[in-house]
């Protein structure tokens, strides 16, 4: 029986889509805002390398080996086999819930298909800035397509169960797989895929470490693929595929191919502006509005009322509680982000360390606050959020938040996003040379002139001496 014949209908088109576009097919846009999701998903590694958990993930895949030929594991500088490095950098990147988001089906993107192609071109060298950028492109687009087919209320986290196809792909065209080999690590990999939703509604740090582990399953999906392994054909619609399996049959197969070659699902991501769930941005910037309104005076508010679709009130509506990790508490809690906005003005990363979290201001104050379902929203609705504050002296402020910031309708500006980056630069305590940090951000601003994009691997490994790293370059 020929490919053809085995592959067909929903999976056919999209391995006959990332078969034929490479980087020329792509549209300027989509290269420019590839290289920007690349410069935010560096930073936020920096930024979280400190952050719980990462420092052990990182010694124990560094103990099971230094591989040749392998890969690195970022800010680390050690090798280790490609799966494991990317899981490894997957971890950095997504430690903080700082990482871009695909606001209408709440789930992250570059931080399962980046480590996968980084770790995929360092092990396979000299992949030019080109073909690691469609890489990532093309990554992207297939987890926000499959991801657009589903009607369920969150259930899984798609990061992880969408995010291993994307890491897959972006694996597979690192390799230069044919039409066969690219199906066949789409097949393999969903045998690896995983993301039950039980560490999020604990608050357990395994929660983010589930886009890894989609990561690590592409590099090993496609590495197996081209290693002559055969993977299921009928991947996303088959009687046990994704669709039927994962999300109970409760599908929609005509956004997955809508706009196929013509629009890319990276131009849909949000880049975030504060280090927390995504479904608490939309009433931090609520909060930041009224603030204003109430002169500080946040000692008279009687409480805080929050309305927000159903998905959002069960994720991150629930009062505040601290538990066992009290950095993911506070970032998956709108009372504790809402509250930190109210009281200093901004969130970021100072706002999630256990002495900001804790302390008795910002504890009291998220005590009063509210949130209750808006039935009226969709259900996986991230976007709408309602505030109303209401003060000891009756007096009320009211606003609507329904598009949070750095959702494309309502971006982040390019320079922000590199003053993003410098400040978790600074945040991280990381010792850049000013010259290595130069030569990182021109590099990632001309990514698609790059000759050998394993150059961006070294100078991410900033515990190396300067001239380790640039002679390393050459």
């Amino acid at each position: 029986m020929t490919l053809q014949a085995q592959i067909a209908g929903l999976e056919g088109r999209l391995v006959d889509y990332l078969t034929d576009t490479g980087y020329n097919d792509l549209p300027a846009s989509a290269v420019e805002y590839c290289k920007l999701l690349v410069l935010d998903s560096l930073g936020v590694a920096l930024a979280g390398h400190n952050a719980p958990g990462c420092a052990a993930v990182a010694a124990l895949v560094g103990s099971w080996g230094t591989v040749s030929g392998g890969s690195t594991v970022l800010l680390h500088g050690f090798k280790t086999s490609p799966p494991l490095a990317a899981l490894a950098n997957s971890t950095l990147m997504h430690a903080l819930d700082f990482d871009d988001t695909l606001d209408s089906s709440a789930l992250h993107t570059f931080v399962s298909v980046l480590p996968a192609a980084l770790a995929t071109a360092e092990a396979e060298g000299a992949v030019d800035g080109k073909k690691f950028i469609a890489a990532l492109v093309l990554g992207t687009d297939i987890i926000g397509r499959i991801s657009f087919a589903i009607q369920r209320p969150l259930s899984w986290i798609r990061s992880s169960t969408c995010g291993s196809f994307g890491a897959a792909t972006a694996a597979a065209k690192i390799l230069g797989l044919d039409r066969d080999g690219i199906a066949n690590s789409l097949g393999i990999v969903y045998s690896q895929t995983s993301g039950n939703a039980q560490g999020l509604v604990e608050g357990k740090l395994v929660k983010r470490m589930q886009p890894g582990f989609a990561s690590r399953a592409g590099v090993t999906a496609a590495f197996l693929a081209r290693a002559g392994i055969t993977g299921s054909r009928e991947f996303l619609t088959g009687k046990y595929g994704y669709y039927n399996l994962y999300e109970a049959g409760e599908y929609e197969a005509e956004p997955v191919t809508a706009g196929l070659g013509t629009h890319q699902t990276i131009m849909d991501l949000s880049i975030k502006p504060y280090p927390s769930c995504r479904m608490t941005h939309a009433s931090i910037d609520a909060a930041l509005q009224l603030r204003a309104k109430i002169s500080g005076h946040t000692d008279d508010i009687e409480v805080v009322q929050v309305m927000a679709s159903k998905m959002v009130t069960e994720m991150v509506g629930k009062p505040f509680v601290l538990g066992s990790d009290p950095q993911v508490d506070a970032q998956f809690s709108i009372p504790y982000s809402v509250s930190a906005a109210l009281l200093r003005g901004d969130v970021f990363l100072p706002d999630f360390t256990t002495a900001a979290i804790t302390e008795k201001q910002v504890m009291r104050l998220a005590g009063r606050v509210q949130v209750t379902e808006e039935p009226r929203m969709p259900a996986k609705d991230l976007m709408y959020s309602h505030m109303r504050i209401v003060m000891k002296d009756g007096r009320t402020h009211e606003v609507t938040v329904k598009v949070p910031l750095g959702n494309p309708a309502n971006p982040i500006s390019a320079e922000r996003c590199r003053g993003k980056f410098l400040k978790c630069v600074a945040a991280s305590g990381v010792e850049f040379g000013e010259c290595a940090l130069r030569e990182l951000l021109d590099m990632i601003a001309h990514l698609e002139d790059v000759k050998d994009v394993s150059r961006l691997v070294t100078l991410m490994c900033a515990d190396q001496p300067a001239k380790a790293r640039s002679q390393a370059a050459e």
